[in-house]
């Protein structure tokens, strides 16, 4: 008798520790990181808020699945290592799926695709197109590998490129003349064609060599969970017709391509 109520005390103890190990994933704290210097994805307004379309859609997305989210602004060059530390659970920042980054790390489903493009003042020469570029010095978003793949195909391994940590940095060069063309996706160089004063110097590519599967977040091996429920979310947001409204806020278009 004494055993079995050992027994039942065992039982009973484990079955409490299973419960508050259960409650405590439950309301575990989603931790996003964001590189908000990517306007109009993300960037830091005059209030020293975060706001953009990647801002928007993680709280939508957080909000469908009734998460507690903490965004943060993690600048690119250390986003990758902040979630491999553990410091964030997830890159909310929409970046391509490569195949290179899908083998590494698990991947959301697509958020949208976007081309590849290159920037270049309204007044410039693009009657070559792409191969005006040749010889020439092409800024991008450091750290950015497809883009810089796609550069070194389309100009030659030995292209001159120059890295920023923002689009604006490299707009301002651009204007100076210490740049040739900003390359980067249509939807950020699309923020300055707005402004009337550039235009893209060929039309956009959307190899999948290049653009991969499209774009989504980024999560740590072993994600399965989590993977699965923001998906849920990003699902329900697309189907309410949010991520389309969010499209034409930011993008002037509400046909984002999706999965």
């Amino acid at each position: 008798m004494k055993m079995l109520r050992l027994l039942s005390s065992t039982i009973f103890a484990a079955a409490v520790t299973a419960a508050s190990f259960s409650s405590a994933r439950a309301g575990e704290t989603i931790k996003i990181g964001i590189d908000a210097a990517y306007k109009p994805n993300a960037w830091v307004d005059a209030s020293g808020e975060m706001v953009g379309f990647e801002v928007d859609l993680n709280r939508a997305v957080c909000a469908e699945i009734k998460a507690d989210c903490e965004l943060s602004n993690v600048p690119w060059d250390g986003i990758f290592t902040a979630l491999e530390t553990g410091t964030i659970d997830m890159i909310g920042t929409v970046v391509t799926k490569s195949s290179a980054r899908q083998e590494k790390y698990d991947v959301s489903r697509t958020i949208y695709r976007v081309g590849f493009g290159f920037l270049v003042p309204k007044d410039a020469d693009s009657s070559k197109g792409i191969e005006g570029f040749k010889g020439k010095t092409i800024g991008t978003i450091v750290g950015t590998e497809p883009y810089y793949n796609y550069i070194k195909d389309v100009l030659g391994a030995d292209a001159d490129i120059r890295g920023y940590d923002t689009g604006d940095a490299a707009v301002l060069d651009l204007d100076a003349g210490r740049i040739d063309a900003f390359m980067s996706d249509v939807f950020q160089l699309q923020e300055y064609i707005s402004a009337g004063n550039y235009k893209l110097a060929a039309e956009p590519t959307m190899d999948p060599k290049y653009t991969g599967e499209g774009r989504g977040w980024i999560f740590r091996k072993g994600s399965d969970e989590l993977v699965s429920k923001i998906n849920k979310g990003l699902d329900a947001v697309i189907e309410s017709g949010k991520l389309d409204e969010l499209g034409q806020k930011y993008f002037k278009t509400d046909k984002l391509v999706t999965e």
